[in-house]
């Protein structure tokens, strides 16, 4: 297993150079509107959607995860020579779609690895994945400050750590082969359980384009401030993931509800604050809501279908398209804010509205009903 956790652990020490600095970078530089709100959700949108299609290709888990790896890095070393302007946007997209090919072959490895404690197990990775990006969000904000240009030298340096980890991942001693056939035949708590997601995740991705305009233009951070808040996040996470990880196999649907519910402190505090240390004491919550994320809601698809691969592809590709809705509206309502109200009020009210619709979509957890997992298993 030495080779997962080193991959894992570097893979997201290299995309923590860069990544949370992604959707700033675009506000700071120019890129508003559509392509803003395109950039803040193509992290989440893109990779889901291209994992629908990989459902139905007899490729197993560990090719998925190198190849995409090694791609991925190819393009942040060709990003780190583009201008900001509509060819940035594109070459972001392509990097977001390989990254999605690479995560989708970790989550069937996964599936292979965690069958007897799902939460536990899918925690303790989890672990290692924010335990490689703490260090390196700090070192980018540190070192690039006000100057925007400097983070070129982190794309390319994220590149090469990705090419020499696609090489750790081909020592992986796990893997995943297809074994069911593809079939869209679901019980009633899978299909639930999409419809909830579908629903929640348009809630939740309207304020991914308001974030970095709140961040550019209401607080005027620097890359130093927005490492900060991503570090005190991925420190919180730290130290509440193994035990979140061992509660959620208690109590699931609970727990899913507890990590939804949470998410609605972020736009409530980016709406509230005075200042950015109000933003600072709201990314303790993330150590919860990031906990339950990395583990309940894939644990409740592993233990809900015998048909693991399709369901995956299908829950991704629910979670991508309604990412890209919830996004644009997000990115017209910011625009219309702002004309109407003022670039401050604006921005402020919006985020508060986008909060307490997260309170209110998050109660639908409740009504799932308690996962009954299969007694079957895939054979790695």
């Amino acid at each position: 297993m030495k080779p997962l956790r080193t991959y894992i652990t570097m893979k997201n020490f290299a995309s923590n150079l860069v990544q949370p600095f992604i959707s700033f970078v675009a506000a700071s530089t120019g890129i508003l509107g559509e392509q803003l709100g395109l950039i803040s959700s193509a992290g989440t949108a893109l990779p889901d959607i291209v994992q629908f299609f990989l459902s139905y290709l007899k490729i197993s888990g560990k090719k998925f995860t190198v190849f995409g790896t090694l791609l991925a890095g190819i393009g942040w070393i060709i990003l780190s020579f583009s201008p900001f302007n509509n060819l940035f946007t594109i070459l972001y997209i392509v990097i977001e779609i390989v990254i999605g090919v690479s995560s989708y072959g970790w989550y069937l490895i996964m599936e292979s690895v965690s069958t007897s404690a799902r939460g536990r197990t899918l925690a303790q990775y989890s672990f290692y994945s924010t335990l490689g990006g703490l260090g390196a969000t700090l070192i980018t904000g540190f070192i690039i400050g006000d100057d925007t240009f400097l983070v070129r030298y982190f794309f390319f340096l994220c590149g090469v750590l990705y090419i020499f980890d696609a090489w750790i991942g081909t020592k992986f001693d796990v893997d995943y082969q297809r074994t069911e056939k593809i079939s869209f035949s679901f019980g009633k708590q899978v299909k639930s359980f999409m419809l909830v997601s579908f629903v929640f995740y348009i809630v939740w991705s309207l304020a991914w384009p308001v974030f970095p305009l709140a961040q550019v233009d209401v607080f005027r951070m620097n890359f130093l401030q927005v490492a900060i808040i991503n570090v005190i996040g991925g420190s919180s996470t730290l130290l509440l993931q193994n035990r979140i990880g061992a509660i959620v196999d208690k109590n699931r649907k609970m727990m899913m509800f507890l990590g939804r519910l949470g998410l609605a402190a972020f736009p409530l505090a980016y709406g509230l604050s005075p200042s950015v240390y109000g933003i600072y004491g709201a990314e303790l919550v993330a150590g919860v809501t990031n906990s339950i994320g990395s583990t309940a809601y894939l644990a409740y698809l592993y233990d809900s279908s015998r048909n693991t691969r399709t369901v995956l592809g299908l829950y991704n590709a629910i979670i991508g398209v309604s990412v890209l809705i919830g996004s644009t509206i997000g990115a017209f309502l910011s625009s219309a804010f702002i004309d109407w109200l003022g670039i401050d009020t604006g921005i402020r009210d919006l985020l508060i509205s986008i909060g307490a619709m997260r309170i209110a979509a998050s109660t639908l957890y409740l009504y799932l009903p308690e996962p009954k997992p299969y007694k079957t298993r895939v054979s790695a």
